[in-house]
């Protein structure tokens, strides 16, 4: 149920255009770009994760800006640089990358430090400092304490209040609290798990994920817990899939700009992931990619015209992007998985 590998990052909309990448572990040759980045016209640059050197390391417009002998997961950006979790000898640290030019850490060393959300001057994350999982603002110590642990946290745009998951109740549940941590509110309340919230750019619905309906759905839900429904009102996916080494249902949702759709990844009746489109208003539901590979890790430019996402489609993960309506352009081309696509706020080319 808990997709924890894949939900490292959120895109934050920035617009200051960064004057150069960064490198990190000063020591170690800087690896040469292992990928080729082909979108002159989307007007934004484009950061994944790349394993051709052996350990996941981030690269923005096919040049590595992190490096062995630890590995580095994209966790979300900023004006002026990137959240990366930096992983090694069991152990994980947030590091801060500038985009002019140096690292440093921003959260001390512990068995947990991911799930990155960052939005109206404010960060959360995932801590292990003292716990399971517990939640941390950056640089103001640990928030959310509890034995059930505290996952994902999504901060509303005004950086006043948050949405996180917990199971204090018994089983994974969406909750909500004010940025001090105070105001504790339970939104949802099922006996099976409700899980990756995502608030609204226009912070008036929290999407989330839940399998109350015997696999993975996209649900919504309005910051006060009232209006909870079903994202989309197409039949549920088929059923074969739920069981074995299949993942039934849906994932990764990400907001449009305008907040009127989000565009995620489901699996069809065939077992192939695709991407797909609902509106909020209307839960008029729209496939975006189709054919027999996946595509999944949607994530959206800062103005909603591209999508850049992962897809199998080659015989190996690589990145693609798409303008809205438009063909799939292949971006990577390695022998090695790329993954977790992140738009920044500008070219750094």
């Amino acid at each position: 149920m808990w997709r924890l590998v894949l939900m490292l990052c959120l895109v934050s909309a920035c617009s200051r255009k960064p004057a150069s990448t960064p490198v990190v572990d000063a020591g170690f040759v800087v690896p040469k770009p292992v990928a080729r980045l082909e979108l002159p016209d989307a007007g934004f640059s484009l950061a994944w994760i790349s394993e051709a050197t052996g350990l996941p390391q981030v690269v923005i417009d096919g040049r590595a800006v992190t490096r062995a002998p630890a590995a580095h997961y994209l966790a979300a950006a900023q004006v002026d640089g990137l959240f990366v979790t930096r992983s090694q000898n069991e152990g994980e640290q947030l590091v801060f990358l500038s985009f002019d030019g140096g690292s440093k850490p921003v959260s001390p060393p512990s068995a947990r430090a991911r799930s990155v959300s960052s939005a109206g001057g404010v960060t959360l994350f995932e801590s292990g400092e003292g716990g399971l999982s517990n939640l941390a603002l950056l640089d103001g110590g640990q928030l959310i304490t509890h034995p059930a642990g505290s996952f994902e946290p999504s901060v509303a745009p005004d950086g006043r209040w948050f949405a996180f998951v917990s199971s204090r109740d018994g089983d994974a549940e969406i909750y909500r609290a004010a940025i001090d941590g105070g105001q504790l509110q339970r939104l949802t309340a099922f006996h099976l798990d409700d899980v990756a919230p995502k608030i609204s750019p226009d912070a008036k619905w929290i999407a989330f994920v839940s399998n109350r309906e015997g696999q993975d759905r996209l649900f919504l839900v309005k910051p006060d817990g009232r209006g909870q429904r079903r994202l989309h009102s197409e039949a549920a996916q088929d059923t074969r899939w739920d069981a074995g080494e299949y993942e039934a249902g849906e994932a990764d949702a990400v907001w449009t700009p305008d907040s009127a759709e989000l565009v995620f990844s489901a699996r069809g009746p065939r077992g192939y992931w695709h991407l797909y489109s609902a509106e909020v208003a209307t839960g008029s539901l729209k496939q975006l990619t189709d054919g027999a590979w996946d595509d999944q890790l949607p994530a959206l430019s800062p103005d909603g015209k591209w999508i850049a996402f992962v897809s199998s489609r080659d015989g190996n993960a690589e990145v693609y992007a798409m303008p809205r309506g438009g063909e799939p352009r292949r971006v990577t081309h390695d022998a090695a998985a790329d993954w977790k696509p992140l738009w920044l706020s500008a070219s750094t080319r």
